[in-house]
């Protein structure tokens, strides 16, 4: 375990170059360089040995997510909560989602909305929508059938996005870190929720630094400040030239991911005409983070 939290517990203070500039040679140097970096495999997803749990956690550290093989469990729901459980993540948002939310699939609820149909997904973190004292903090996802054709995923580690972002313009980080700069607009109504909103970059009470974001129009309300919008600009851009730390790969069955809610996107798919052989995903969504230096 590299242990950065308790190390470097000023590595995303913008005063304080010394501990940051060391963490981040050490932070990209351990960073994986391909999805294969990322697999840990498990006997059973419900009941990982301390060996597999050390590796979980070990990836998680490095990148902010993991990928796993399920093992001997059932690939369901269940599996996903029991495996959260395991590793210290347990407070889900489900009593604040539509019913059938868990499983991503080409249902066409909530009027059709993007990860509920074949469409691209451009980048973007969970649960925008939450607001900066209530925001998801881990996604877990577990693959019962794959698409057809394509629906494979780019994910990127937000705390990569901040290392270049401070290395390249600190002012804007500077602004997104300390500025609230959106809300969310109700995509069905237009009207905008200011208790929604809040910080594009933000640390949690125990120093891991938490990330929202995304490209979707209809949902995030930005602010109109020159500051925000200048520093807005900065960060598209940098998402957008995808850096060589951007990860693809394609969930098969059987295959899941853990993160502490990263970036990332979702290609456009072909599907199944059969219900019974669409793609299925399960989903879990928790206000809890997998800290590496917390889980015993």
């Amino acid at each position: 375990m590299k242990r950065w939290n308790a190390r470097y517990p000023r590595r995303f203070d913008l005063d304080s170059d010394d501990e940051y500039l060391r963490w981040r040679d050490e932070k990209l140097a351990a960073y994986p360089r391909d999805v294969g970096d990322l697999v840990v495999e498990l006997g059973d997803m419900t009941a990982p040995t301390a060996a597999e749990k050390s590796k979980i956690l070990e990836t998680v550290e490095r990148a902010n997510m993991c990928v796993f093989t399920a093992g001997s469990a059932e690939i369901e729901m269940a599996s996903l909560l029991a495996l959260g459980n395991q590793l210290g993540v347990s407070r889900t948002d489900k009593s604040a989602r539509h019913a059938q939310s868990d499983e991503l699939t080409d249902s066409g609820i909530l009027n059709r909305a993007v990860p509920f149909s074949t469409r691209h997904c451009n980048w973007h973190t969970d649960a925008t929508y939450y607001g900066s004292n209530h925001t998801i903090q881990a996604l877990f996802l577990l693959c019962k059938r794959p698409a057809l054709e394509g629906g494979s995923n780019k994910v990127l580690d937000h705390e990569v996005l901040y290392i270049h972002l401070r290395d390249k313009d600190p002012d804007a980080l500077d602004v997104l870190m300390n500025r609230d700069c959106f809300n969310y607009r109700n995509p069905a109504s237009g009207a905008i929720d200011l208790h929604r909103g809040g910080k594009v970059f933000w640390t949690n009470p125990y120093g891991p630094l938490c990330h929202r974001f995304s490209f979707r129009k209809t949902d995030m309300a930005w602010s109109e400040d020159s500051d925000v919008a200048a520093a807005r600009q900065v960060l598209e851009s940098l998402i957008s030239d995808e850096s060589a730390q951007v990860i693809e790969g394609r969930l098969e069955s059987g295959m899941g991911l853990i993160s502490n809610n990263v970036l990332h996107t979702r290609e456009r798919l072909v599907d199944s005409d059969d219900a019974a052989h669409k793609r299925l995903l399960f989903r879990a969504r928790f206000y809890d983070r997998v800290n590496p230096e917390l889980v015993n």
